[in-house]
């Protein structure tokens, strides 16, 4: 019973993941500079360009951390 309710926001998480990253391309070494990368530009680029599919990948880690705790859950 509790696997029918972690599967329907897993599914609604997937389509909201696939509906927001799929239109950002990913950067090739031309765009970001692949032999210049610091710590700053990767900041830089992480909180200012890619900060919305930042954020949907800790909201999906988050979910899937709760998703985890909750279905490895005891039940006595």
């Amino acid at each position: 019973m509790k696997s029918r309710w972690v599967i329907v926001p897993g599914v609604i998480l997937f389509v909201i993941m696939l509906t927001f990253i799929q239109p950002y391309p990913f950067p090739n070494s031309s765009v970001i500079g692949a032999g210049n990368m610091t710590e700053q530009s990767v900041t830089y680029f992480l909180f200012n360009q890619y900060i919305l599919p930042f954020e949907i990948v800790t909201f999906l880690l988050l979910a899937g951390m709760l998703g985890a705790m909750y279905l490895g859950e005891r039940d006595d």
